[in-house]
């Protein structure tokens, strides 16, 4: 049982154009439209591989009924918390260079109170289950509150226990108070780029994330995957690390494959499966997203496919 969490989904828009030049008139053809939001996606993605997920989010105003309509349409079942406001919209534009350009919305302000009722409702939800359900906490929220994940995370181990795994998939400010807490989630997810800020570092390469693993603020979190684009990732696991190199692909779209990382990893944590074969669903369902025109969708026969070609090496 798989459940995500998501404080600031979105009505998405993808438009796919020759060029895009700024200041200038664009044409292109009709977007592809999809609801998004980063646990919205990863639930997807797990749900089309087969987990039972619920995805839980927060909704307003006139988007908020669009989303929900969409979402009810899903593979996986939602539960829906009404806020005041208006839900974001989020457009990305690729030309074809695959430059992509995206504008995106701040969304609903999350108060104290909002906060505090979706706690209550992933609290609640969690002892309804035969079992305490995966968690995934992902993306954004437009609060004031930069310790917002962090107070989840402990009132979560809190009333849960701690054999809960928490996934987290944030960045930025929220992401550095997480890890430096007492508390931490069983994974996290950065790119090279977002784990170069967190460690306040530059970093460019595997190798330099490699030597970082063993940074003191990593410390206690049994899982960790830094996602390096084209060249594929590196992951620590109970203190095992290894390089993650992936296929080449004629990638279509890859707005989205982070989340559709998180959700491969769900859903083979859901599974217990290896950790080898963790990583190689993450990697192969990222791939797949990418090979679809859609944000967080991807196809059984591609991931089972790419993810045969995914080499693991351990780094001793």
């Amino acid at each position: 049982m798989i459940l995500t969490v998501t404080l600031n989904p979105s009505m998405d828009s993808i438009y796919f154009a020759e060029t895009f030049i700024l200041g200038e008139m664009n044409r292109c053809s009709n977007p592809i439209k999809a609801v998004g939001g980063k646990g919205i996606n990863a639930g997807r993605t797990a749900a089309i591989l087969g987990s039972d997920v619920t995805v839980m989010s927060v909704l307003a105003g006139t988007n908020g009924e669009l989303i929900r309509n969409a979402l009810e349409q899903e593979a996986f079942k939602s539960v829906f918390i009404p806020i005041p406001g208006e839900s974001r919209n989020a457009v990305t534009i690729m030309d074809r260079e695959k430059n992509q350009t995206e504008i995106v919305e701040l969304g609903p302000v999350i108060t104290v109170e909002t906060a505090q009722k979706v706690l209550a409702n992933v609290i609640d939800f969690s002892f309804t289950q035969q079992k305490r359900p995966i968690i995934a906490l992902c993306g954004s929220a437009n609060t004031k509150n930069e310790r917002l994940y962090q107070d989840y995370l402990q009132q979560l181990y809190e009333q849960l226990g701690a054999e809960v795994k928490i996934l987290t998939d944030i960045s930025g400010q929220q992401l550095k108070n997480v890890l430096q807490g007492t508390i931490k989630p069983y994974f996290i997810k950065p790119n090279i780029h977002e784990f170069a800020e967190l460690l306040s570092l530059s970093i460019v390469n595997k190798q330099e994330v490699i030597r970082q693993l063993t940074h003191p603020i990593l410390q206690d979190i049994p899982f960790i995957l830094v996602s390096c684009g084209g060249d594929g990732a590196v992951a620590k696991y109970q203190g095992r690390i290894f390089d993650v190199t992936i296929p080449a692909i004629n990638s279509i779209n890859p707005t989205g494959s982070g989340d559709a990382t998180v959700g491969g990893i769900a859903f083979a944590l859901d599974q217990g499966l290896s950790i080898e074969e963790t990583l190689r669903y993450g990697m192969a369902c990222g791939m797949s997203n990418a090979l679809e025109q859609a944000v967080g969708y991807v196809s059984v026969e591609n991931v089972e496919a790419l993810k045969n070609n995914i080499v693991l090496q351990e780094i001793k």
